[in-house]
């Protein structure tokens, strides 16, 4: 047990049950069916020798349910065969396969006892023989580990005797299906030096080519399959495999839960003693629903497995304690919140973070940056000629949400927050990333498309405003504008991005939905007086077409004066540039509804600018404005007089030479090339310069 001031426990009081899998058990029952399909070929029994060994592999960090599925998956056969396997066994050879499998065995192999065994200490292949016999013996009841010496002299390193044994063993029959699980295959990065190893034309040794090596003879025998998972360099490990060991390893994504399937799980789960208790039933009164339950869960633990129920477990001795559950989704968040919750919910996942190496710390800011831009990356993302950001993600304890089989995001759980910020040496971007995912709610990293350039702006903008040293930028914002000049400037210092509900018509919202996951048009007044703080600037959480894409507030120092400040980003690099329609259109938005429902009410107090950051300007734009800023204000007409500015309000033009005092030329020219071929680039279309250069360009104004 584990606790925190006696509040929080960790003790097992439910029984979870596996959920959201249907796709990852098709996945590694299509692979299985393949070498099922494909053995003589293996054994090279054919002419076609085409065929290479698949093997379903999970190379992810604890808590992701690596294990969980494997022990479960047999089952989990059992449970989709009448729904996502029923088209894989429309075909009859297939039907067949899958009828076996029902009836497989599982052999789970913890490979965190392999170990060098007599009398051949120094053989990783008869470590691995022993420890599958041994996994077998253990399996089956056996009281008493079988002597190494003996096993050997009756098995010599023939995978025809092993498999043998093990079927008389598991009392099996000889065409009963065999699945070994083999776990924790990461152990092998420190106990591969203990054997003797295949050493490459570079001089180095690779265990996990040795071990896949292995697997490849066990699996020429008949009847045999495997599914291997553990904390490890899986993509290096894939690719090597493959080029030397004739070895194919599938990765199987075990994604992250949603909050649907969290909501299955709490509905399917009970208590470990009473079946008849749901742990929703346990957690949720009347006043608070499953579906807020789970959205809460997501915001926390990410929907990674492993947090989500050492969470759900610490929330239920918290309530049985207390003897009454949650009244409200707010009460729950508060207890999420706790230093002491999140402590003790990351205690076991965090051994890397507390050990991480210097040069695996010096890409926090840049996955940092990744995970609050929602900048996808491609499975073979290089970080240089050795290395993977598909495992720096890996190594950094961070986890990955699959976009597809071939694209993921960077996931930080929020609980893991603390956790990080405790880090010596933190820079000031760190903190500032970690404080903006910290605040980010949750459906926007699910929901929302790539927002770097928006997000990049809005960093450059926390710097502006709080630097206390000359900044040419806010000076040229004052020339132009006299409102913004009486501002007070600086703000207190550099605080996290905020991100807020985004603006939407009233029509487009659902009366009928349990939460309302916007505000409507007529309700400006209660975004400025109650949603945005000073000190703060906002990121709405979705991209529409109702809301400037960063919003902040300032006041003036003397006068009880409010500037609300909205910015258009408009980064869509189109050939003819930014028109006086986009221009309008955006001031439609923002400064008539504004003026409508806030000033127009209180105009000695208030005042509204909305700021166009445009990458390129149509040609009549930059020619009005002659190649500089300008500050349009109350009353003045633009766009050949279709629209006039409201009182109290100020439109200002971003010429592109300013635009670049935000964002440097060739940073813009990056953005320029990804956006141009996708709205949803991924970091190879930016390139891992281009992040690289913005992180420099945020660190030189610290």
């Amino acid at each position: 047990m584990t606790s925190s001031g006696e509040k929080w426990v960790t003790d097992d009081t439910f029984k979870p049950i596996v959920v959201d899998r249907e796709s990852d058990v098709l996945f590694v029952t299509r692979n299985l069916f393949q070498l099922h399909k494909k053995r003589r070929q293996l054994r090279a029994e054919t002419t076609d020798l085409n065929y290479r060994l698949s093997v379903p592999f999970a190379p992810h960090l604890f808590g992701s349910g690596k294990t969980t599925f494997c022990r479960s998956y047999l089952e989990l056969v059992q449970r989709f065969r009448e729904t996502s396997l029923s088209s894989f066994a429309s075909d009859p050879s297939r039907k067949e396969f899958l009828d076996k499998l029902r009836e497989a065995v599982l052999l789970y192999v913890d490979m965190t006892e392999l170990k060098p065994t007599d009398p051949k200490e120094k053989s990783l292949e008869w470590a691995v023989h022993y420890l599958l016999f041994k996994s077998a013996c253990l399996q089956s009841g056996f009281e008493e580990e079988p002597s190494p010496v003996e096993c050997y002299n009756v098995l010599q390193l023939r995978t025809t005797v092993l498999v043998k044994r093990i079927r008389e063993v598991l009392n099996m029959r000889t065409d009963q299906f065999l699945l070994v699980a083999f776990d924790e295959v990461g152990v092998l990065d420190t106990r591969g030096q203990y054997f003797d190893l295949e050493v490459n034309d570079e001089g180095r040794v690779r265990p996990y080519n040795d071990f896949f090596g292995i697997v490849r003879g066990l699996c020429k025998q008949d009847n045999v399959f495997f599914i291997v998972v553990g904390k490890s360099k899986g993509l290096s490990i894939k690719n090597y495999t493959a080029s030397v060991s004739k070895v194919l390893l599938h990765f199987i994504s075990l994604s992250p839960l949603n909050s649907s399937s969290i909501v299955e799980f709490l509905e399917k789960s009970h208590l470990e003693e009473q079946v008849h208790y749901r742990v929703c039933d346990i957690l949720c009164s009347s006043s608070f629903s499953v579906n807020e339950l789970a959205e809460a869960l997501l915001e926390y633990t990410g929907g990674v497995p492993g947090l989500l129920t050492r969470a759900v477990n610490m929330l239920l001795n918290y309530v049985q304690t207390r003897g009454q559950p949650f009244t409200l989704k707010d009460e729950c968040l508060s207890c999420m919140k706790e230093d002491g919750f999140r402590t003790v919910c990351s205690e076991p996942f965090v051994t890397r973070i507390s050990t991480l190496d210097e040069d695996t710390r010096s890409l926090l800011d840049m996955l940092l940056m990744m995970a609050l831009y929602r900048i996808p990356f491609n499975v073979n993302d290089r970080l240089n000629s050795g290395s993977y950001l598909f495992d720096a993600v890996t190594e950094m304890g961070l986890y990955r949400h699959p976009i597809d089989m071939n694209t993921f995001q960077v996931l930080l759980p929020k609980v893991f927050i603390g956790i990080f910020e405790e880090l010596t040496s933190l820079s000031l971007l760190e903190r500032i990333l970690l404080g903006s995912l910290n605040i980010e709610p949750v459906d926007c990293f699910f929901a929302s498309k790539c927002r770097v350039f928006e997000g990049i702006v809005a960093m450059r903008l926390v710097w502006i405003l709080s630097s206390k040293v000359r900044n040419e930028f806010r000076e040229s914002l004052g020339r132009l504008s006299a409102i913004w000049k009486d501002m007070k400037l600086p703000i207190n210092g550099p605080s996290p991005l905020h991100y807020m509900m985004s603006v939407s018509r009233g029509e487009a919202r659902s009366e009928s939905s349990k939460e309302r996951k916007t505000y409507a048009s007529n309700e400006w007044n209660e975004i400025i007086h109650g949603a945005l703080g000073f000190d703060k600037v906002y990121i709405p959480k979705e991209a529409n077409s109702y809301s400037p894409d960063i919003m902040f507030k300032l006041q003036s120092p003397v006068k009880f004066k409010f500037l609300m400040v909205g910015v258009a980003c408009k980064g869509r690099w189109k050939s003819e540039g930014i028109g006086w329609s986009d221009v309008i259109e955006e001031a439609k938005k923002f400064l008539k509804p504004v003026y409508d429902q806030v000033l127009s009410q209180a105009l000695e107090f208030y005042h509204c600018m909305l700021i166009i950051v445009s990458t390129k300007l149509a040609l009549n734009v930059a020619n009005e404005l002659g190649n500089q800023s300008r500050c349009y204000t109350s009353g003045m007409r633009i766009g050949g007089n279709s629209f006039e500015i409201p009182p109290n309000c100020e439109l200002v033009i971003l010429c592109e030479s300013d635009v670049e005092m935000l964002i440097d030329r060739e940073i813009l020219n990056g953005l320029e090339r990804a956006f141009s071929t996708s709205d949803r680039p991924v970091l190879k279309n930016f390139g891992l310069g281009l992040v690289q250069r913005v992180r420099h360009s945020f660190l030189s104004w610290q």
